[in-house]
């Protein structure tokens, strides 16, 4: 087992295709920190479904907003 730490979008691009098993990640979402004009989405998982292999598995944690007891539903809408 190997961890590797540092920006995303950088470190990806230097890990070999087809040779992670598990990704565990909880990305910038909602309008809860300002990381949307810093972090691509569709750049990420795209990278996610280079490096993983057949079978490989992503865990993806997602936080809404929550307004008046309920989540918004918006994390993954806005990109």
């Amino acid at each position: 087992m190997k961890i590797l730490c540092g920006n995303c979008a950088e470190v990806m691009k230097q890990i070999e295709s087809d040779s992670i098993d598990l990704v565990v990640t909880s990305p910038p979402y909602d309008n809860l920190r300002n990381y949307h004009s810093e972090f691509d989405i569709n750049k990420v998982t795209q990278q996610l479904f280079r490096l993983l292999k057949q079978g490989g598995v992503v865990v993806w944690i997602v936080g809404d907003a929550t307004i008046n007891g309920s989540e918004t539903g918006t994390s993954l809408n806005k990109h």
